[in-house]
């Protein structure tokens, strides 16, 4: 079906509609996309003297949604939808839930990571796809008989309608930070995209609340006045699942976890603090549909990494990590978790991407200096800026002498790799699996974790 919402894409016979969102109105590209050959054109205004036929509906967002779920036969219909949303964690707590989901019913998974199901795992370009990809592939999973589908609700989607006309089962959130601000132009807009995603719960869905969070009363208000059931996470000891006694090693995480007064121990080789709010997130959620409690911690024994989060990628002489913090939260806490397991030294290998949120450079450039005993600065998509510039924003405030600049980002892992001593860690942070480089308006390939592998080999 070639009804398309992006004026670019536009192709000879196309029908364009003319969604909208708070930020951009696509009806602008009414004529663009005539010039590129759209036979009709889908709106909710009143617009006239076209040389095309113009289609009025009351609200072209909720049309798109409409043809497309009829187009793929109301693909989600029975199919349990679980959305988690947050600045950090969305990856972890949705490939946890996937993960340990599978040892009762088929699920699958699509985010950061791509679209997982069964032994498939196809590549996607954002997050949260628009909302054709969505039906598209649930349209896959009705086929092949998968029960459940964990996504990724990103502040971008969100904001911009891509889960218009979807409801949800579970809606999971992670944390809300002051961060990816690019789309957003204030924290005020990011936070209210974050909270449209608990509008969208189905009658009888439930909410998953990391109340440690600062926002997650804002959450709650907005549930309560939906008539909507939550359950609560946290290190509070008001929340249901109360986290404590948190216990980080070389190899493994452990904490304790009271619910319903009952205390429960939990082992896992996933790392750091922040692993034990994704993982009770995920206990939490497997609750909600009567798995036991038990039995869902002593799966989690079988859940080794998540694909680009803290990745030990060598552990011999010393330690490499691989991991996609890029937010100011996950970096310190990454950053956090090394220096509670570190013998020696902290070097880290990391940028920032360019193109957007100039003003976390600096804050980002003073924690990594504080909190690391050497840095490599580097290039990490740097789109149409100069990496000079952006390392220039990012060491403005830095007051510590303990860092060097490397443009190139292969030759700055090698370098870190080749200057480590005994017991040293190596982290690379920014990238994870991304598998290119956003360089002016081109993704060239590129991968860290290759790049790592092959100077390991060499070594």
């Amino acid at each position: 079906m070639n009804i398309k919402n992006n004026s670019k894409n536009i192709k000879k016979n196309d029908i364009f509609i003319c969604t909208h969102d708070e930020y951009e109105d696509r009806h602008k590209y009414i004529d663009q996309a005539i010039e590129k050959g759209a036979k009709a054109i889908i709106t909710d205004k009143n617009i006239k003297n076209k040389k095309v036929p113009i289609i009025k509906v009351e609200n072209t967002n909720k049309t798109l949604y409409q043809i497309y779920n009829d187009y793929y036969n109301d693909p989600l219909k029975n199919i349990n939808t679980i959305a988690i949303t947050g600045t950090d964690g969305k990856t972890s707590t949705a490939l946890i839930i996937k993960n340990l989901l599978d040892n009762y019913t088929k699920t699958a998974y699509m985010g950061t990571n791509g679209f997982i199901y069964k032994d498939n795992h196809i590549k996607m370009n954002n997050t949260t796809p628009e909302i054709k990809e969505i039906l598209k592939n649930a349209k896959i999973l009705k086929d092949n008989q998968i029960n459940n589908l964990v996504m990724e609700a990103s502040s971008e989607a969100l904001l911009h309608n891509r889960c218009e006309g979807l409801l949800f089962d579970r809606a999971i959130l992670t944390n809300i930070t002051g961060d990816h601000l690019n789309a957003h132009k204030n924290f005020q807009n990011y936070l209210e995209s974050k909270l449209k995603l608990f509008t969208k719960l189905k009658e009888n869905g439930i909410a998953i609340i990391n109340i440690d969070d600062q926002n997650s009363d804002k959450v709650i208000k907005i549930l309560k006045q939906n008539n909507k059931k939550y359950i609560t996470y946290a290190k509070n000891k008001k929340a249901d699942f109360y986290i404590k006694d948190i216990k980080e090693e070389n190899n493994k995480t452990t904490y304790k976890l009271i619910h319903n007064k009952k205390e429960y121990k939990v082992t896992s080789s996933l790392l750091g603090i922040y692993n034990t709010y994704n993982l009770t997130a995920a206990i939490a959620t497997l609750t909600t549909y009567n798995y036991k409690i038990n039995d869902i911690i002593n799966n989690i024994y079988n859940i080794k990494e998540i694909p680009g989060r803290t990745n030990i990628m060598y552990d011999k002489k010393y330690k490499v990590i691989l991991d996609y913090a890029h937010t100011i939260n996950a970096t310190k806490n990454i950053l956090d978790y090394a220096n509670k397991i570190k013998k020696t030294r902290i070097i880290t290998v990391v940028g920032c991407a360019g193109g957007r949120e100039h003003e976390k450079r600096p804050i980002l450039g003073k924690i990594i200096t504080t909190l690391s005993d050497y840095v490599i600065f580097t290039t990490d998509d740097p789109r149409y800026e100069k990496v000079t510039d952006i390392i220039k924003d990012i060491t403005k405030n830095v007051e510590k002498n303990n860092y060097k600049t490397i443009i190139n980002r292969k030759k700055a892992i090698k370098y870190a790799i080749k200057s480590a001593k005994e017991n040293d860690i190596i982290l690379v942070l920014g990238k994870g699996i991304d598998n290119y480089m956003a360089i002016k308006n081109k993704y060239k390939k590129y991968c860290d974790k290759d790049v790592i592998e092959k100077i390991l080999k060499k070594k």
